[in-house]
């Protein structure tokens, strides 16, 4: 079933709820530039044009979030 098949069974305007939360990801995004980066590729802006991919991309930026803020520790950035 495809995304928003399931979001609008709830009665919510599907496309209405992925804008809002692509607008969400932007705002949580601003100050990591990878992240920021990622959310410009076309998987991301239409995340029901590639529904095999999105779990690895979301994955992927997860763990590169988390290597980042890992270099950023070991150069003695400890925020």
């Amino acid at each position: 079933m495809s995304l928003t098949r399931r979001l609008s069974k709830n009665g919510k305007d599907a496309e209405q709820q992925l804008a809002d939360t692509m607008a969400r990801a932007a705002e949580i995004a601003r100050p990591y530039p990878r992240l920021r980066a990622r959310l410009d590729t076309p998987a991301a802006a239409d995340y029901s044009a590639a529904p095999d991919n999105t779990f690895a991309f979301g994955l992927q930026a997860i763990l590169d979030g988390i290597r980042a803020r890992l270099a950023d520790r070991s150069h003695g950035d400890r925020t």
